[in-house]
Order: structure tokens, then sequence, then C-alpha cells
């Protein structure tokens, strides 16, 4: 079996299930065993580390007030699978040309990465997507790939509120959008269902 790579200062590798297993820039330093991935996209601050930390059970994915704290591709080891965490869209508090470097790894990573076998799209239930959010589901279907769209922080809203802008969200994504909330757990059973869905283990 091929060694996983490993980037210079990365993180340690975790061990089991929900562990760190590298935290990557090139092709070379992600794992190389073939195993299927999905891919946790999302602006800063929309609560992607939190899904990803709800779905493992542990808080693996570092979750923070300030945007833009994950600057590299992070791979965290499921049953049989990788959840891997992407920088959030927005601006996050480093050079031009370190956003530059990891914006260009996450492209290379999104277009050419043939493990990659669906990706989840979390946003702000209160938000409109926007282009960022355009582009991604522009990109799952020119490669083919599911896209499961989370729509966070359900928990703000009454239920009212909630169900009008499900049916919102809806219409302008073209597909199914589950609401959840990090805090409450409430929606997490739906995304759990699509993931397995794909044959995936939790």
């Amino acid at each position: 079996m091929a060694k996983k790579g490993k980037a210079k200062g990365a993180p340690p590798k975790g061990p089991g299930r929900g562990g760190l297993v590298t935290s990557a820039l090139t092709m070379a330093e992600m794992p190389q065993d073939g195993k299927s991935e999905v891919a946790f996209m999302g602006r800063s601050n929309a609560g992607k580390s939190s899904l990803i930390n709800a779905l493992v059970g542990s808080k693996v994915a570092h979750t923070s007030s300030t945007p833009g704290r994950t600057q590299r591709i992070n791979f965290f080891s499921m049953v049989s699978w990788y959840i891997v965490d992407l920088p959030g869209f927005g601006y996050a508090k480093v050079s031009k040309q370190d956003r530059q470097t990891f914006g260009q790894a996450v492209e290379t990573y999104l277009t050419e990465r043939q493990s990659l076998v669906a990706g989840v799209l979390i946003q702000d239930v209160r938000r409109d997507p926007e282009e960022e959010e355009a582009m991604v589901v522009h990109w799952a279907a020119s490669r083919n790939i599911m896209l499961i769209v989370a729509a966070s922080k359900m928990d703000r809203l009454n239920r009212a509120e909630q169900q009008a802008r499900k049916q919102a969200l809806e219409e302008l994504y073209g597909r199914p959008v589950f609401l959840i909330s990090n805090r409450t757990g409430e929606g997490m059973d739906q995304v759990k269902g699509a993931l397995r869905g794909l044959g995936l283990n939790l």
C-alpha cells in the first residue's frame, strides 16, 4: 500500500475514526490509498467545521469565530473513506500570496482528484447563494459528482421562517436542501442518510 502523504509542518496523524490523516497542499501530500473522499465546502463561518465534528462525533475540525482559519486541505479518516475539509470561501487573514497558494490547491483538488465522489456544501440558512456557491454547483455538474446542500443555523429561525427559507433555497439551487443545526443536531440524520446513500459508513 502506498504511504499517505504528509505535508511539512502538518499536524500529527490522528488515530482511528475521525483522526487527521494529513494536511496537504499538493496531490503528492494527499492519501494515495484510493479510498472515497467527500469534500466539505462553505463560506467562512457557515458552520462547516461544526458539521464535520458532528458527523465524526468529536472535535477534530477547528472551529473559530475568525474566518479563514483552515488554510490547507485536511483529510479526516472515517470507516472506509475520508472527510476532506477545504478552506472556506471568503477572506482569510493571510497574505495574498498564501490565499493564491491554497486557492490553487483547492482548484486542482476539485478538478483532478479521482477518488472524490461527492461534495457537501454548507451555507447559512439566512443567506442566499452567491458566486462561490454557484461555482460549486457548476463544478459538481461538470464532474457529475453528487452535491449535498446543507443550510446551517436553522435554530436561528422559527418554524415558519425555516420552511420559507428551505423553499427559497431549493428553488435557487434546483435540488433538495437539508436544514441543519449544529447546536441542536436537527437535520443531521438527513445529511447522514445522504452520505449512506453513497455507500459510505458512518
